[in-house]
C-alpha cells in the first residue's frame, strides 16, 4: 500500500463547499479502495457505497455521519493503516 499524506491546504484550490466536499470524499474514496478490504470491524463494500452515495446526491447530514467516531469508515481507516489521515479528512468535511 502507498503512503498518502495530506497537508492542511489540502483542498484550498476547491472552489465551494460541494466541490470541497467532492473532493475530500474523492480522497476518503482512494484512501479505502487502496487499503483494499483489509477492515475487521469495517465494512468496505458499505464505505464505497455509501461514498458514491455522497458524491451523487451531497448531504451534510450523512456526510457527518459518515465520518462520526467509530463508524464504518473510522474502523477501515483505522484497520488500513490511514488513521491519520482519515482524522484530518473528517475534521475538512466537519468544517464545510
Amino acid at each position: 500500500m502507498a503512503e498518502m499524506t495530506l497537508g492542511a491546504d489540502f483542498c484550498e484550490a476547491c472552489m465551494g463547499n460541494n466541490d470541497t466536499a467532492r473532493t475530500i470524499l474523492l480522497a476518503l474514496k482512494l484512501h479505502v479502495v487502496t487499503a483494499g478490504d483489509c477492515g475487521f470491524f469495517g465494512d468496505y463494500h458499505r464505505a464505497v457505497e455509501d461514498i458514491d452515495a455522497l458524491l451523487a446526491n451531497f448531504s451534510e447530514k450523512y456526510a457527518f455521519a459518515l465520518v462520526a467516531l467509530t463508524a464504518n469508515l473510522q474502523e477501515l481507516s483505522i484497520d488500513g493503516g490511514w488513521g491519520s489521515d482519515f482524522n484530518v479528512l473528517a475534521a475538512q468535511l466537519e468544517a464545510i
